[in-house]
């Protein structure tokens, strides 16, 4: 909080019309540097995390969606085979599909976990397909991070800010070189 009241210290009681543009630039990067490490603290205090055995059918609960195994269906690729869950994810009306997988390489013998990641405005939603139980239940991983689209947030702005000052530095060194060419002429 103190970064961002500080980072716009540079524009208090200034003409914005009349402020430079690397100096808009300079702020709007430091900003982003308070908005992105907003989005790291906010990542580990307000992840939520459910660890679940799952039958097929049956609603999984996680931050503000409810998560439901659809089907595991096997699929090939160009190395290896999988198992895909089809996940349907529900929000406040919407509704879309992940489709975590578990997938075994042959060669060397290898079992990876392929993640599937809903990213929204205010927020991710991560889910991991695990293995099968005795009682036939799929083992599924399902985080919700909020806020963790302010990382991605405070970079661009991070960037945006540091293009803005490079172009108000060019700026004013071409005024400053027309106004010496008027000068001498």
């Amino acid at each position: 909080a103190g970064l961002a009241v500080a980072s716009v210290a540079p524009l208090w009681r200034r003409n914005l019309r009349r402020t430079p543009l690397f100096i808009h630039g300079m702020v709007l990067a430091h900003l982003g540097i308070a908005v992105s490490l907003a989005g790291m603290a906010s990542e580990s205090a307000f992840t939520q995390q459910t660890l679940v055995a799952a039958r097929i059918g049956e609603p999984q609960q996680v931050g503000p969606y409810t998560v439901t195994l659809q089907s595991i269906r096997p699929i090939l690729g160009p190395n290896w085979s999988a198992l895909e869950a089809q996940l349907r994810v529900e929000r406040d009306g919407s509704r879309f599909v992940l489709t975590p997988q578990s997938r075994y390489f042959a060669n060397p013998v290898t079992t990876t976990n392929e993640s599937s990641i809903a990213t929204v405005i205010d927020g991710q939603l991560y889910t991991v397909l695990g293995q099968q139980d005795e009682a036939g239940r799929w083992q599924l991983r399902l985080w919700w991070k909020p806020f963790v689209t302010l990382i991605w947030a405070g970079g661009a702005m991070v960037a945006i800010g540091g293009v803005l000052s490079l172009l108000g530095r060019l700026l004013r060194e071409r005024r400053t070189a027309a106004r010496r060419q008027e000068a001498f002429a």
